[in-house]
């Protein structure tokens, strides 16, 4: 027994394999624009994320760049070089405003919102890297840095036989607005104080430090870190959480 189709159901047919044909290739064309979105989202920020690892290396390396700076720099009988190895008061003056050839050196600020807005001000007095060291580092072109980081080095309260600053550094990503900000203690035992950890518990006690029969030989030359007039040692550092947002409220 045959039995024919009304030619109405099949264009009902034809119409509903059209329509579910529609659906299909519209859910593929939305899944592949969510998934175009996540990708280029996730591109961007790997990008931002990059910038600001650049930014931070660029601050650290200007940290670096201060630490050779107290250290005497690229010339270590000139001015600069004595007021640092000896924390002279007149050459760290209020507001890092100490001019030639004490620029970027500050009394310490009372407030640290002070220094963070004289660290972000590009006409203000922070030092940029290897003025007065004479170092390299590539910037502005490509993937480099727009432009080198700069730093600036706070007199702080010390010890007795001691010198402490702060360092504060800026660092820049490839673009302007990515910026990283850092900060450290420097500290460094003036000749004549006590190496660390020495005292009259230790080894010949009565006959000073490091006189006694099982005391280490004094190291020739410029002497180690954390000896007495030799080279400091970075006391631990840290980033500046939110750093545009905290120079932007600075100014209000």
């Amino acid at each position: 027994m045959r039995v024919s189709v009304h030619p109405s159901c099949r264009h009902g047919e034809r119409g509903v394999a059209l329509l579910t044909a529609l659906l299909l290739t519209l859910a593929v064309l939305m899944t592949s624009v969510a998934a175009a979105r996540s990708a280029i989202n996730g591109a961007r920020a790997a990008g931002h994320e990059r910038d600001r690892i650049l930014a931070l290396h660029a601050a650290m390396a200007a940290l670096a760049d201060a630490e050779h700076d107290i250290e005497g720099g690229l010339d270590p009988g000139s001015a600069r070089a004595a007021a640092l190895a000896n924390a002279t008061p007149g050459a760290f003056a209020a507001g890092c405003r100490g001019g030639t050839p004490y620029d970027g050196l500050c009394e310490r600020a009372p407030d640290a919102g002070d220094i963070f807005a004289a660290l972000a001000d590009d006409q203000g007095p922070a030092v940029e890297f290897g003025t007065f060291t004479g170092a390299l580092i590539p910037a502005g072109e490509g993937a480099f840095s727009v432009r080198a980081p700069r730093y600036l080095i706070e007199r702080m309260p010390s010890a007795a036989g001691a010198l402490l600053y702060r360092v504060s550094a800026l660092g820049f990503g490839s673009i302007p607005t990515t910026q990283v900000a850092v900060q450290a203690y420097y500290r460094k035992l003036l000749a004549g104080a006590p190496a660390a950890g020495a005292g009259p518990s230790g080894p010949g006690q009565g006959q000073g430090p490091g006189t006694g029969p099982e005391a280490p030989p004094e190291p020739e030359g410029p002497g180690l870190p954390e000896t007495a007039g030799g080279p400091g040692i970075r006391v631990g550092w840290r980033e500046i959480g939110n750093w545009r947002e905290t120079v932007a409220s600075v100014g209000k």
